[in-house]
C-alpha cells in the first residue's frame, strides 16, 4: 500500500502545471514583493510605465494559485481589501474570462501583467517569474 500512495505521490508531483507572470516586453524580472504590489495596486508605474494588472476570474483555479503563491490572501479578505480600496477611489485589476483573452491583452496593451499556463506564453511576452502548483 505504500509502495503505491508513493507512486501516486510521485507521478502527481510530475504533472505538476507551471505558471509564468507575464508583461509586455519593457518590463524585466519582478521580486514577488513587487507582482504582489502591483496586483494590490500599491505599485502603479515602473521605469516610467504605468502597469495595469490583469486578474483571471475568482473562481478560476490558476487565479487561486496566484494568489496563494504571490498576494497572500485569500478570496474573502481580498474582496475586503477591495472594499476599503474602493472608497479611496482605487478598483481592482482588469479581470479577463480566459488565459487566451489575458495573453492577447498583454500583448496588445504596454505595461500589462497578468499570469498564464506557461505553456501558452509566446515569444511576444515576457516572462516576468514563473512557479508551480507544487510550490516549486
Amino acid at each position: 500500500m505504500r509502495v503505491i500512495v508513493l507512486l501516486l505521490s510521485l507521478a502527481l508531483h510530475g504533472l505538476a502545471t507551471e505558471y509564468a507572470i507575464i508583461s509586455s516586453t519593457q518590463l524585466q524580472n519582478l521580486s514577488k514583493l513587487q507582482i504582489r504590489a502591483i496586483f494590490l495596486k500599491k505599485l502603479t508605474h515602473l521605469k516610467g510605465l504605468h502597469i495595469i494588472p490583469v486578474n483571471l476570474p475568482y473562481n478560476n483555479r490558476l487565479r487561486s494559485s496566484f494568489e496563494k503563491e504571490f498576494v497572500k490572501m485569500d478570496e474573502s479578505r481580498l474582496k475586503s481589501y477591495w472594499s476599503k480600496q474602493h472608497y479611496l477611489g482605487e478598483r481592482p485589476p482588469i479581470i479577463m474570462k480566459s488565459e487566451e483573452s489575458a495573453l492577447k491583452f498583454i500583448q496588445n496593451v504596454e505595461g500589462g501583467i497578468s499570469y498564464v499556463s506557461l505553456d501558452k506564453v509566446d515569444s511576444i511576452v515576457n516572462i516576468l517569474y514563473k512557479w508551480s502548483d507544487t510550490g516549486e
